[in-house]
């Protein structure tokens, strides 16, 4: 099974300044031309930028996701700073509204993009704080079953991700350990789809996201990694990610301020995911690409039938509010 949000190996944006100092000429012509289609969002102007492998390999319609997408993460693309070359290709940290990634580019010998990678920019800074001082409850009701969760790989692929580095994955599993009914071709299948998940804390919704999909089970849209999905901030400045609700299940708004427990929305499988399932985090600020996740700890859980204070669920733990 998949349960995670896929980095971006193939994302196509990136940004220009004036004072750019920069090895190629051509480079920098290419990607002064691509910021201005960029901030326009023109994506058909963009694409046609492309050599024609890249071309058939990112058609127009999936370089619009791609770009809008970047366009709701990041904003307008700010600035650029030429890093290094390698070959024929050059690589720049690349500066938007909210943050920063890494870009590697590629030109044909017709100035076409032949080649074009975007990575999160990490600085291998440090997190500001190494687990959440809030109080935090569970985000749902009843037994969930912890798909991902702890400090080690084998505990939890997020820990490759330094914005996800302590993320979980929840779900819930009935008969025969499954987490599905039926055939399990369809959401409703699932037992996690349609459950309402809750605030864990009092906040304030830093951002929201919605209008996206649910997916078919199985497949999964990385051009829009959290699908529908809330991001709070606590007073302690902790920002906590939940994604792949159900679609238009959110009633919740930016910068409305809501209490423990509050209704958020429906569990779902729109974004990166292949199946209905819960992922949450908690990041020392607000970009999912530069910024460093920080453990999670709820303050009083039952795990596999015991009660726990200030615990944090790793893999196949089986978990529930204490008063179930």
């Amino acid at each position: 099974m998949k349960f995670y949000f896929m980095k971006y190996l193939i994302a196509l944006l990136c940004t220009a300044s004036l004072g750019l100092s920069a090895q190629t000429q051509a480079y920098v012509t290419a990607i002064e031309n691509f910021q201005t289609s960029y901030n326009d969002h023109n994506a058909e102007q963009i694409f046609n930028m492309f050599a024609p492998l890249m071309q058939e390999s990112v058609n127009l319609e999936t370089t619009g996701q791609i770009v809008r997408s970047f366009q709701t993460r990041y904003g307008e693309m700010k600035s650029f700073e030429y890093k290094e070359k390698e070959g024929i290709t050059e690589t720049y940290i690349v500066h938007f509204e909210k943050g920063k990634q890494t870009m590697h580019i590629t030109l044909n010998r017709d100035g076409k993009l032949s080649g074009l990678l975007f990575k999160p920019f990490t600085d291998s800074r440090p997190p500001k704080f190494e687990r959440n001082s809030t109080a935090l409850g569970l985000p749902f009701k009843g037994k969930w079953f912890t798909v991902w969760g702890g400090d080690t790989k084998a505990q939890n692929y997020h820990v490759n991700f330094p914005a996800q580095r302590r993320a979980f994955d929840f779900l819930i599993l009935g008969k025969q350990n499954k987490t599905y009914e039926r055939s399990g071709t369809r959401n409703e299948d699932y037992y996690a789809f349609g459950q309402p998940i809750y605030a864990v804390c009092d906040a304030v919704v830093y951002d929201v996201i919605t209008g996206i999909d649910d997916n078919k089970p199985g497949d999964m849209n990385p051009a829009q990694p959290l699908g529908n999905a809330v991001i709070l901030k606590t007073k302690n400045d902790e920002y906590i990610f939940y994604a792949h609700f159900e679609k238009e299940t959110i009633k919740v708004e930016k910068g409305q301020e809501i209490k423990r427990g509050q209704f958020l929305g429906n569990c779902g499988n729109s974004g990166n995911s292949s199946e209905p399932h819960l992922h949450l985090h908690i990041q020392d600020g607000p970009d999912l690409y530069s910024d460093v996740g920080v453990k999670c700890y709820f303050d009083s859980i039952m795990v596999n039938g015991e009660l726990k204070q200030d615990y944090s669920p790793i893999r196949l733990n089986v978990i529930s509010p204490p008063e179930e």
